[in-house]
């Protein structure tokens, strides 16, 4: 099936965002409103009376033959991420399910990386989800 993708330090050439309906798209279009036009980034949604299946045909069609490729999915186990297992095939492509605009933008961010340092940005994207609490300040507060 699916050799592990050697990652040493390259640049991955494409990103490719999947969803369902359009958190693909508004993704890609916050990672650019942070970081600029990202050229290597793309995004497919699948929208209502779609099929999995053809949304991952055109994106069959965008793969390059060997550079490498990143497929960052909205939700593990659900029907696109699922879908993009058959993309797997090719040795040069990679999936990640659970996608956050931390997680895009730092792999943007990055420009290259090889597996280690992708472990690590997905672990530092996983951290920043947290539960956001209001803390009662004291005049004794030194901040101010």
């Amino acid at each position: 099936m699916n050799e592990e993708v050697n990652m040493e330090m390259v640049n991955v050439v494409k990103i490719i965002l999947v969803s369902h309906n359009q958190l693909a798209a508004g993704m890609k279009h916050a990672v650019e409103m942070i970081a600029g036009t990202q050229p290597q980034l793309s995004a497919y949604g699948l929208m209502p009376g779609q099929k999995p299946d053809d949304v991952v045909a055109q994106i069959a069609k965008t793969l390059p033959a060997e550079e490498p490729v990143l497929i960052l999915a909205d939700l593990v186990g659900g029907s696109m991420c699922n879908a993009c297992m058959a993309l797997l095939v090719h040795a040069n492509v990679q999936l990640i399910g659970g996608m956050n605009l931390a997680l895009v933008l730092q792999l943007v961010l990055a420009q290259q990386f090889d597996q280690d340092s992708l472990q690590h940005i997905m672990q530092q994207a996983q951290q920043g989800i947290q539960e956001v609490k209001l803390q009662k300040v004291t005049e004794d507060d030194p901040f101010f």
